[in-house]
């Protein structure tokens, strides 16, 4: 009985893990250069680019859906900056500091720098607009 139990708990337990977009996307209308950038870093994120069926099953430590929506010149200094939208399962707790992380990250592996940078939480397809 305390077997059967446990493993109802397991099953449950695994049909309730967080499901969230993992995919981004560029917005306005981005130049060659701006566009291949930015699939060089979603790629480099281990995402792809977004569609309704981009939902990923979060890691056990991953307790939210974001939404981080970014501004950048893509490294394409003759281009206006793009705008740029990428869902990822977080951590409520790692949140205020993802920006920061971005930021870094984008400077130190491809040399770009982000104009602007906001995270928020959502709930799975609440927040995702194709």
């Amino acid at each position: 009985m305390i077997r059967g139990l446990l493993v109802f708990l397991a099953l449950v337990t695994l049909s309730t893990a967080l499901q969230c977009y993992n995919c981004g996307q560029v917005h306005n209308k981005p130049t060659d250069l701006q566009l291949g950038t930015f699939n060089k870093v979603i790629e480099k994120l281990h995402m792809k680019k977004c569609h309704e069926d981009r939902v990923l099953e979060c890691k056990p430590h991953e307790d939210e859906c974001q939404k981080v929506t970014l501004e950048s010149t893509l490294g394409d200094r003759t281009a206006a900056p793009v705008s740029a939208t990428v869902y990822k399962c977080g951590q409520i707790a790692k949140r205020e500091k993802l920006c920061r992380t971005f930021k870094l990250s984008a400077h130190l592996m491809w040399h770009l720098k982000l104009e602007y940078c906001e995270v928020e939480a959502c709930q799975g397809d609440v927040c995702f607009e194709p």
